[in-house]
């Protein structure tokens, strides 16, 4: 108090106010810091909670990289509790998959760059592995030492299921979980790559199941697809997993043979590295081999073939789709030849190709400017010597005046699906054609019309004839239809009821080519024909001797004694109509009576 000895009144009041005045800043700086404490410790508090709630683990180490903190999230994730950590180095959770130089690339990373990302495999407790996504960084201080290292990281394991689940479905079939078509592309055109670097060479197979598709109809899809899973799995089994590689670059091994399923029953094989074309006998052997056997399916014991084209690159093409298409022209002259062997592609074929691509386009076009025209070749009974009836048989002129023979392009219009509106212009035109040479002429005669296989077994033919009757107006027992023998071993029940929708329509009946199947006799006899036609090939046997004499007449007796008329096709003298004439048979056809022609042609002719 002395210091305020001799100060007056007022100057002690002063002196009280000012004391007064830095109190109250001091209580309105203590106000303002308990305040911002408080603040920070309820955000403190805030972020504890939303760290300790979090779905990804957290952990916090220090310079020495011992931790000092993880939350909950760490513990699901790790299996491992806080106590049983703290104080230790994240090491107690390291799974041993990765090598040293990993976490030396890590540690290194961090150091320069104070962050590392990546993915890291960890293990739990139990012993199970997960994959984690990590995300370090390091803390430092003012002058820049690293003061702690704090890391962020969630479970793949899940993620990862789904990736490999998509990567199934995209790229694995799902019935024989072979790879698919996708798959089967994109490791062609890297095998490719790996031969260009290598000058060796790349196989490809394309194996299909021969007439599998008649097991499909016979007992069920189910069945079927039962069938193609233990296909793959013997397919599987004889084809290379790996060889060793005879010289050495960025690859210890071999890529392994690749099986795909590609579609249906269609499966491919690509051939890595060959080091000769001939080399994919070896493999197309072993697996022709697995059909040996039979297989069962549900109790039911089934026998199967396989039908195979070999294609190599660069050998026959350059491109992906190149080397399928020439694969794929093998394996359709294996099916041609009769099935169940393999053919490698050559030269022949791909000009052979190339043709029945230009001859398709042309036949696309000739349909849409209706190119098309019919001659009619007579037929003659060989007792009054006189026309009984024609056969329609399709002609295709072409600009220069000459014309594209049938046999050149049947086939083609029948694997296309080109035949069915062909022959539905055929079948309608025809019975047109018929009505004006009868009407001109006078007289009753029948047309034969050819049916193909695909026409004649497919159940909309019915529909289509008897449109094509109520349109023309002719008499049904005017039309006959020729079906070749051959068509009617395959699908017998098929055959017999197509053959007697068209029956109850009233229309004729032909069995053409006869002679020339597997099980003539002990069919013919089923069907419900009104005419067997003989085979050119025993006709001209009859230049011969008695030998084909006799086969002759003894078809004769047989088409008689089953009351059918006899047509023989293909007379190209008088020796064999006069034969022919002896033997009983009802009917001729062939060059000697009269060569095919044009419908005024013919009408003129006939009307002489």
């Amino acid at each position: 108090m002395t210091e305020y000895n001799g100060l007056s009144r007022d100057e002690l009041e002063l002196e009280l106010r000012k004391h007064m005045e830095e109190a109250k800043k001091i209580r309105v700086h203590l106000e303002s810091e308990i305040r911002r404490h408080r603040d920070t410790s309820a955000q403190l508090n805030l972020i504890s909670r939303v760290v300790e709630k979090a779905h990804f683990s957290v952990m916090i180490t220090d310079a020495e990289q011992r931790l000092v903190y993880v939350n909950a999230a760490y513990t699901r994730l790790t299996g491992l509790k806080a106590e049983d950590v703290i104080g230790h180095t994240p090491k107690v959770n390291q799974s041993g998959r990765h090598a040293k130089e990993f976490y030396q690339k890590l540690w290194d990373e961090l150091y320069r760059k104070g962050v590392w990302r990546g993915e890291v495999w960890d293990r739990r407790p139990d012993g199970s592995f997960f994959m984690k996504y990590l995300s370090i960084e390091a803390l430092r201080d003012e002058v820049g030492a690293v003061t702690h290292y704090f890391a962020i990281f969630s479970d793949l394991s899940e993620q990862k299921r789904t990736e490999e689940e998509l990567e199934r479905l995209t790229h694995y079939d799902p019935l024989t979980e072979l790879p698919n078509r996708i798959l089967f592309r994109n490791r062609l055109g890297h095998e490719f790559n790996i031969s260009n670097r290598h000058q060796s060479r790349t196989g490809l197979l394309v194996l299909n199941l021969d007439r599998f598709r008649m097991i499909n109809d016979a007992f069920g899809f189910a069945l079927g697809d039962e069938l193609l899973v233990q296909v793959a799995a013997r397919l599987r089994s004889r084809v290379r997993s790996t060889d060793l590689l005879a010289r050495q670059e960025d690859r210890s091994e071999r890529d392994s043979d690749l099986i795909s399923r590609i579609g249906g029953d269609d499966f491919s094989f690509i051939l890595s590295e060959l080091r000769a074309s001939e080399d994919a006998n070896v493999v197309a052997r072993r697996l022709l081999a697995a059909f040996e056997e039979p297989f069962d399916a549900y109790g039911e014991e089934v026998f199967l073939s396989g039908s195979i084209g070999i294609a190599v690159y660069p050998d026959n093409a350059k491109s992906e789709d190149g080397l399928m298409q020439c694969a794929e022209a093998a394996l359709n002259l294996v099916k041609a030849e009769g099935k169940g062997g393999y053919r490698f592609f050559s030269d022949e074929l791909n000009r052979s190709s190339a043709e029945r691509v230009r001859l398709e386009a042309r036949l696309h076009r000739a349909v849409t400017n209706e190119e098309f025209t019919l001659h009619y070749q007579p037929k003659l009974d060989l007792k009054t010597g006189k026309v009984m009836g024609v056969e329609a048989l399709l002609r295709w002129p072409q600009e220069d005046g000459s014309t594209v023979s049938p046999e050149s392009f049947i086939p083609l219009t029948e694997d296309t699906g080109l035949i069915n509106p062909i022959g539905q212009w055929i079948i309608i035109q025809a019975m047109q054609d018929a009505c004006r040479i009868n009407q001109q002429t006078g007289l009753q005669l029948q047309v034969a019309i050819n049916l193909s296989v695909r026409q004649f077994l497919n159940p909309g033919v019915v529909g289509l004839v008897a449109e094509a009757l109520r349109h023309t107006g002719i008499d049904p027992a005017l039309v006959e239809f020729e079906i070749t023998e051959s068509m009617l071993i395959d699908k017998v029940e098929d055959a017999r009821q197509s053959m007697h929708n068209l029956r109850n329509l009233g229309v004729q009946l032909a069995i053409d080519d006869f002679g020339t199947g597997f099980s003539s006799m002990s069919y013919l006899k089923e069907f419900p024909v009104n005419t067997m036609k003989i085979d050119r090939s025993f006709i001209m046997s009859l230049d011969h001797g008695a030998e084909g004499l006799a086969i002759v007449t003894a078809l004769v007796s047989l088409g008689k004694a089953m009351g059918l008329g006899v047509v023989a096709e293909g007379v190209e003298n008088k020796t064999q109509m006069d034969l022919l004439s002896e033997s009983g048979c009802d009917f001729g056809q062939g060059f000697y009576i009269d060569r095919p022609m044009p419908i005024d042609k013919l009408i003129a002719s006939i009307g002489q």
